[in-house]
């Protein structure tokens, strides 16, 4: 059996959950698409308590976000494939009847508690296969819909504790052998027993310490010479999962060739527009000012929920009837956001 080091790095290197809440480099962002990176969405406003909300907040907050990722880095929906929840806290089954209603084939927002045996990928079509931590997981069958769970990073000791992202652990006070070992001891755990995909999800502030990313590249260069050991996106682990391959037909598996870019988006441009924009909270009368960088005109306003293409028209977007089947649809994909780069 192979293994797979599947590993999403968040604004770092593979794959890029995104969130949209005061300052986004759009320019990066297509710029990551256009070298093979996979995008997805993780909310507009990163509000608190969206577990609790209605259908119509959800869709707001993530086909609002897709639209903002294809009006302003020139990301095709039809390459945004999976989403997650704010603060790992899925939405119960309202989260997952927008993932079925809008083509989404995968969510990454349900943890799972430290377990010696990691969790593999899982279809909805049944019960989660483990404890629902967040106490917010569906209940219903979604069929063919993914779940790739992030299972608890740890090492046997509890050293640095057990964290679903791995900046949550504590190694700050940790040299780069001493990262080097805490990332080698928890790999192992999937490499030698059910080979499950290794995800290592990281917010930035892994990177502000230098040691931390030192340890990172000395755990990356001692996986690159381990000959079934592979990086992948998750969209590309979940291809491998459903149609799996010898590690000798991998060797020339289209899909996961890493020569030829399957990818619609453009090479972005070389100088960005910097748009400096008004913003002010819907639920509140102070304004501020909050900056983007995209290679398209500058937006009117700072987009944002009910205007993901910030006209300075509140209310403007209609997504509902762009949900599979619904008036309008195609595939549950944005239409229209054909303006040319600059």
């Amino acid at each position: 059996m192979n293994s797979i080091c599947f590993t999403f790095l968040v604004f770092k290197i593979f794959h890029f959950f995104h969130q949209h809440p005061s300052c986004s480099n759009y320019q990066q962002i297509q710029t990551l698409a256009n070298d093979g990176h996979e995008i997805a969405v993780e909310t507009i406003s990163l509000q608190m308590g969206l577990q609790d909300k209605g259908y119509e907040e959800w869709v707001g907050e993530m086909i609002g976000m897709r639209s903002i990722l294809k009006h302003f880095s020139n990301v095709s929906a039809n390459e945004i494939n999976g989403m997650r929840a704010p603060f790992l806290k899925p939405g119960r089954n309202t989260q997952y009847k927008v993932i079925e209603d809008f083509g989404f084939i995968y969510d990454s927002s349900i943890s799972v508690p430290p377990s010696p045996i990691p969790v593999w990928p899982y279809t909805l079509d049944y019960k989660i296969p483990h404890e629902c931590k967040s106490g917010t997981c569906p209940t219903k069958s979604f069929p063919g819909i993914w779940e790739v769970p992030l299972n608890a990073h740890f090492v046997e000791s509890y050293e640095g504790g057990h964290c679903p992202y791995m900046d949550q652990c504590v190694l700050h006070n940790h040299d780069a052998e001493e990262v080097f070992a805490w990332l080698q001891e928890d790999f192992e755990r999937y490499y030698y027993q059910n080979k499950a995909p290794y995800m290592m999800p990281f917010h930035t502030n892994w990177f502000q310490i230098k040691e931390l990313e030192r340890g990172l590249h000395k755990f990356l260069d001692w996986t690159q010479t381990m000959p079934d050991v592979w990086f992948v996106t998750i969209t590309q682990a979940l291809t491998w999962i459903t149609d799996p391959k010898t590690n000798k037909q991998l060797g020339g598996y289209e899909p996961w060739n890493c020569k030829s870019k399957n990818t619609q988006t453009p090479k972005p441009c070389n100088i960005s527009n910097k748009c400096a924009l008004s913003f002010k909270e819907p639920t509140s009368n102070i304004s501020d000012t909050r900056y983007m960088e995209t290679c398209f005109d500058c937006p009117a306003v700072y987009p944002w929920l009910g205007d993901s293409h910030g006209s300075g028209i509140p209310g403007r977007d209609n997504y509902i009837d762009q949900s599979e089947g619904g008036p309008g649809s195609s595939a549950g994909r944005d239409q229209g956001d054909e303006e040319e780069q600059k």
